[in-house]
């Protein structure tokens, strides 16, 4: 049933794109996030601007939990950036006492 492929639209074309350099996410959170692409571009083709603003704002969540933030980069687990803070030799107090 070749016949029955769809065209993708602008959101999934890029979701693809981004997805082929993301070996992490699992097939589950691919599937829901080229769906909620797909509800996205549907919106846009019926200019349908509610639809648009609650698909979008679904997709960026879902993408955002799948660490594709719009930078592309991963965002910052805050144990991570925590302990990061803490192991960092600049930051932190000192033991020793400052005089002025």
């Amino acid at each position: 049933m070749s016949g029955d492929r769809r065209r993708r639209g602008r959101v999934e074309t890029g979701l693809e794109r981004d997805l082929h350099e993301r070996s992490d996410i699992p097939a589950a959170e691919r599937s829901a996030l080229r769906a909620q692409a797909h509800a996205v571009d549907i919106a846009e083709a019926n200019r349908d601007s509610d639809a648009i603003a609650r698909a979008n704002a679904v997709y960026l969540t879902l993408r955002d939990a799948a660490g594709l933030s719009a930078g592309g980069a991963k965002p910052v687990d805050s144990i991570d950036a925590l302990l990061a803070s803490i192991l960092d030799a600049d930051t932190g107090g000192s033991d020793t006492a400052h005089e002025p």
